[in-house]
């Protein structure tokens, strides 16, 4: 199949940085015109930004996925090649790749919606003054995975949680059940835990679930284990303990 352009992948690309930076006597293409070069070989692909990188003669390419999230590759000066991996910094062995990445995809909730969390949250497990909020599936694999740590910072007296139950029905068909269950029942972590599920699907349960699947749509929280911590920042996945109590100012 032939190409519009060379493509180039990389695994990563290594720069040693030097004393006084590095020169950056070089133009990145325009963003338009990189665009349309773009759109032969595949439309759909939305350029926010094109900037310098770290490395001479390398331009950052920031892509929009979606409303909330964004990716980035890389091109040369005259948009001949696309570069895919990432950039390490040997003097200081970070990946700046991965940090870019962290900045661009940041999320901070105003105290507003933080207001509106507290409207749908499920239950709170334990009673630490310091708290988050957890963003869970009772079916969801990964969140046992987070919950398994978040039960040792709990069991510590470290943190506090407060749990908002997020059931995604259409691969978890019995989640919304074993929520509703879960609140109109009372059971708490310990039923979260267990996947607990009972016929009770009372009516207050079952709002409260609803109104919490709405909000998280209208956040675009698109999965689970979701954090949402103090300062508001968001983040999913399973989050190491380090990570969790340093968001709290706390030592691990």
């Amino acid at each position: 199949m032939k190409k519009k352009i060379p493509l180039l992948t990389l695994v990563s690309l290594l720069f040693l940085s030097c004393k006084g930076g590095v020169s950056q006597s070089f133009n990145c293409p325009k963003i338009e015109d990189f665009q349309k070069t773009l759109d032969t070989i595949q439309k759909g692909i939305s350029l926010e930004k094109i900037e310098k990188s770290p490395v001479a003669g390398l331009c950052e390419v920031i892509v929009k996925v979606s409303d909330t999230d964004k990716a980035l590759f890389y091109t040369d000066s005259k948009g001949q090649f696309i570069v895919s991996g990432n950039i390490i910094e040997l003097s200081s062995k970070k990946n700046l790749t991965s940090e870019k990445l962290a900045f661009l995809n940041k999320r901070v909730l105003p105290k507003e919606t933080l207001q509106e969390l507290e409207k749908v949250v499920a239950f709170t497990w334990g009673q630490a003054p310091a708290s988050i909020y957890l963003i869970t599936d009772p079916d969801c694999p990964f969140c046992k995975k987070a919950e398994a740590i978040l039960e040792e910072l709990v069991k510590a007296g470290k943190l506090s949680v407060k749990v908002i139950l997020f059931p995604l029905e259409p691969i978890h068909p019995e989640a919304k059940a074993k929520s509703i269950s879960i609140l109109c029942d009372k059971k708490g972590f310990e039923g979260l835990k267990n996947g607990y599920l009972s016929k009770n699907q009372c009516a207050e349960g079952t709002k409260k679930v609803t109104d919490s699947i709405q909000l998280m749509q209208k956040l675009g929280v698109r999965g689970t284990p979701t954090f949402v911590f103090p300062d508001g920042e968001i983040k999913s996945g399973v989050l190491p303990a380090e990570f969790i109590l340093s968001k709290l100012g706390k030592p691990s």
